[in-house]
């Protein structure tokens, strides 16, 4: 994905929108400074419309989710990896973990632990969250660091 869509991103949180009651509306237009949105985000926003950046934007989405279906495949490959919850529209994987076909909390953990420790790859344990037992949240990075993620998790859940 191009690193400048990248550099948008923080500046484009700035801008929001917000649904709700006109007694709401009123009350958040009451405290809000009068000159809410910034000269520079209003031109980021303008630039991140435009023809060219939507073009952008719809490029970098079809990366993701070309990134995150080899991903999945990748992860639902290795022996140790039960499934992938969730509805897969997100820009991350929930991936189940076990152990001769069994959920295992343990492993998951461990391998989280590992990871973050000896690779240096941040992966996020999510097996004490309701409904998500053994399971790490691994993000869908570009297709090089989809590939290190796999080829580091064979490794450790093999042991």
């Amino acid at each position: 994905m191009p690193s400048s869509a990248f550099l948008l991103t923080p500046l484009l949180r700035r801008l929001g929108i917000a649904y709700s009651s006109l007694e709401i509306i009123q009350i958040l237009n009451n405290i809000k400074a009068p000159y809410n949105i910034s000269t520079p985000t209003a031109a980021l926003a303008l630039r991140a419309l435009s023809p060219s950046g939507l073009t952008l934007f719809r490029a970098n989405i079809a990366t993701l989710n070309a990134n995150r279906t080899y991903l999945e495949s990748a992860l639902l490959a290795l022996p140790s990896v039960l499934r992938t919850l969730g509805a897969g529209d997100a820009n991350f994987l929930l991936t189940q973990i076990g152990t001769n076909g069994k959920t295992d909390n343990a492993k998951s953990l461990r391998v989280y632990t590992k990871m973050a420790r000896e690779e240096k790859v941040v992966v996020r344990y999510r097996g004490n969250e309701v409904g998500c037992e053994a399971c790490l949240r691994i993000t869908v990075g570009t297709r090089e660091e989809c590939k290190q993620v796999v080829a580091k998790l064979a490794v450790l859940l093999e042991e």
